[in-house]
């Protein structure tokens, strides 16, 4: 079994009254890309800063390439750590700011001249910024400065790679470009990546295993198609896609034949797929569904029928359409709960228009509606 580029073990972190991490366990091995994905202020940047030895951790242990960290000094951890500010030098050229870690004292003599110029000129050309090597800081842009910064990173040979936000500030065609450039590269490469992202979607495209943390704890560890079927909780599936899944609080009604009303819309007659599925995991009669906004059908009230498989049907009015080209992004005020609902083409209806929106129901997620977790 190869040693794992971090393993961290009950790692806490407090400041004061406040616990920014609480029991971290995580494990980075050689040559995997981890991404690590949650709103702000979740602890990502604080679990970099313990990496990198920037902070000391209040508990918990912390190994990295098979070295306990305890006691040891930033410098001594050969950790290549892209900092969220940048945090460049201002009076260093862009080519002088990419090389200086490996003229730093902890890298003297492990590489050569000819060496040095490799790596610049490779992660320049990555980045498209080899025309910009002998400007300052100071006449780059913001999306040029953070390319400076990931380059400083990338040109290292460290026992661990942490990027945090490393394409956040980049214009949308270079960051989709550099997700599949960045992700190629450091997989070829022995040393683990940690890639730290507010963003779920960039987090899922570059990652073999997706990290969801949410107020300092990890919700869930696992691939990115495992966290985008079965989220562990509500928490993780309100973050993870584009839109990310609805959750709709369900009423289940006491009548002769079941029926469920979301908010305080009308109620709907429920089909035998979801009593089967969801009734059984309602407290009291109340309920959590999840629908994936790819799976959602919207069609004028009273116009086109819903295509065969659909289940069930509630009745709602359109909030706003977001086009986006070959497909759109309808949001739906169905009982004061807004569904988001991602549809081919591009639909012109006005705010207000009736809607029915239509689902299958064994496609479907339900949540404990208490707790929030993720029933079986």
């Amino acid at each position: 079994m190869t040693t794992p580029s971090v393993l961290a073990a009950g790692l806490c972190k407090e400041f004061g009254v406040r616990q920014a991490l609480q029991d971290i366990h995580l494990r980075l091995d050689e040559g995997e890309l981890v991404s690590v994905t949650g709103p702000s202020g979740a602890g990502k940047s604080t679990l970099a800063r313990l990496i990198s030895g920037l902070e000391t951790p209040t508990r918990g242990e912390l190994h990295l390439a098979g070295q306990n960290m305890q006691g040891c000094a930033p410098q001594g951890r050969r950790v290549a750590h892209m900092f969220e500010s940048f945090a460049l030098y201002p009076t260093r050229t862009v080519r002088e700011n990419v090389a200086s870690p490996m003229h730093a004292p902890a890298s003297r003599g492990r590489f050569s001249a000819a060496e040095v110029d490799r790596r610049i000129d490779d992660v320049l050309a990555l980045t498209e910024m080899a025309n910009l090597r002998d400007r300052y800081p100071s006449q780059l842009s913001g999306g040029q400065k953070q390319r400076v910064a990931l380059c400083r990173a990338l040109v290292q040979d460290p026992s661990v790679f942490v990027l945090d936000e490393p394409i956040g500030h980049l214009d949308a065609k270079l960051r989709h470009r550099l997700r599949g450039d960045i992700r190629r590269r450091q997989r070829a490469l022995r040393p683990g990546t940690l890639w730290l992202t507010p963003d779920g979607l960039e987090a899922m495209a570059v990652a073999d295993r997706l990290v969801v943390l949410i107020d300092g704890r990890i919700q869930q560890i696992d691939t990115p198609d495992a966290v985008f079927s079965r989220p562990a909780n509500v928490q993780v599936a309100r973050l993870i896609g584009d839109p990310a899944m609805n959750v709709v609080a369900l009423q289940w009604l006491a009548a002769d034949t079941p029926r469920v009303r979301v908010g305080e819309g009308e109620s709907a007659d429920a089909s035998s797929a979801l009593i089967e599925l969801h009734r059984r995991y309602s407290v009291q009669g109340r309920g959590l569904l999840g629908l994936r906004p790819a799976e959602l059908q919207v069609t004028p009230r009273g116009g086109t029928e819903p295509a065969p498989g659909a289940t069930d049907r509630l009745q709602g009015s359109v909030y706003a359409v977001e086009p986006l080209g070959k497909t759109a992004i309808v949001s739906v005020d169905v009982g004061g709960q807004r569904l988001r609902a991602r549809l081919p083409g591009a639909p012109t209806w006005a705010p207000g228009t009736p809607v029915t929106v239509a689902f299958d129901a064994r496609r479907s997620l339900s949540f404990d509606p208490d707790s929030g977790l993720l029933c079986a």
